[in-house]
């Protein structure tokens, strides 16, 4: 059994949250502050995420793709042990930047039409996490259900504020994780002391 624990990164995180809370940042110094912190620890991955976020907001799909797409290689490369994924990878606080970086790049390949890479990673991350903090299950059913990205999947459920709703989600998931045996069966049968 393999299980990957990242490192402490308390410097990179709390140089991070700084930054997210800090509000004199435009988005031309964000993204080159964003970038320097990397060059820092390029292996604190919440850095990526926010810097495609701020590429997005200054209409720059192109460098928001690559960032997600370079922190997910480097992200694999950390976790990836004689080309194994971790079959543990559990949401402590050390390993949640990563999950979340996998996820997100999970998402871009939704987005991307690549659906079945999307399938595969986000059921990776189910499998190495079954307790599923960060709802690979959901995109999982909501992909198998033909639902073109996690875009349309968080309007479908958005509550009236905007936010998911998380009852509106459980029940959906429960009417029609039925039809996919095969590929989410396994995950009601498990110890939940995992």
């Amino acid at each position: 059994m393999y299980e990957f624990i990242d490192i402490d990164r308390y410097e990179a995180q709390e140089s991070y949250y700084d930054f997210i809370e800090s509000s004199n940042q435009n988005l031309t110094n964000g993204i080159k502050t964003l970038k320097d912190m990397i060059k820092k620890d390029p292996d604190f991955f919440d850095l990526y995420i926010t810097l495609s976020e701020r590429y997005y907001a200054k209409r720059k799909p192109v460098e928001a793709y690559e960032i997600i797409k370079k922190g997910y290689g480097r992200a694999m490369k950390l976790i990836i042990n004689k080309g194994r994924f971790p079959d543990k990878l559990r949401w402590f606080i050390e390993n949640r930047h990563i999950i979340r970086m996998i996820f997100n790049y999970a998402m871009l390949m939704w987005e991307s039409n690549n659906k079945d890479e999307a399938l595969s990673i986000f059921a990776q991350l189910l499998a190495s996490n079954p307790n599923d903090n960060i709802g690979a299950r959901y995109a999982i059913v909501a992909l198998l259900e033909g639902m073109g990205s996690m875009g349309e999947y968080e309007r479908k459920f958005a509550s009236k504020d905007g936010y998911l709703d998380g009852i509106k989600v459980e029940k959906w998931f429960e009417k029609v994780v039925k039809k996919y045996p095969s590929e989410l069966g396994w995950w009601f049968e498990i110890d939940d002391s995992y």
